[in-house]
């Protein structure tokens, strides 16, 4: 069971979907919400974390951040890593995949690196 209510959950959409410039599948968006969700059900550490998606979001529309070339499958596309909690010890445990566009970015997809599974292989089921 979630803790996460739904209004927060829609909380939380908005305000990444906010972002200007960026481009994003709202189902996908959504999706990668309710997944934030089932990572972090306590309601303090996924406000941080939906907080650090928009602000790497925001970095990287105005293109003072950049992520790494993909290749095979993701070819054309970067990797963007970060800390979903900002901490001098901690792993870039998040994942923002895009590419850019002429004003700004097209996410393909986000979230954590490992949980609740792999993001490269959930991502490559949506080509």
């Amino acid at each position: 069971m979630m803790a996460i209510s739904n209004a927060l959950l829609e909380r939380a959409i908005a305000i990444i979907a906010s972002v200007r410039g960026l481009q994003m599948d709202p189902d996908t968006l959504a999706d990668d919400v309710i997944l934030l969700a089932y990572v972090w059900p306590d309601e303090d550490e996924f406000k941080i974390a939906v907080a650090s998606v928009h602000r790497a979001m925001t970095q990287l529309t105005e293109g003072t951040v950049e992520g790494s070339e993909l290749k095979y499958d993701f070819a054309g596309w970067k990797s963007f890593h970060f800390q979903h909690r900002r901490g001098q010890q901690s792993r870039a445990d998040m994942r923002i995949v895009y590419m850019r566009t002429a004003d700004g970015i097209r996410v393909k997809g986000f979230g954590n690196r490992h949980l609740p599974s792999d993001i490269y292989r959930r991502l490559a089921q949506l080509q």
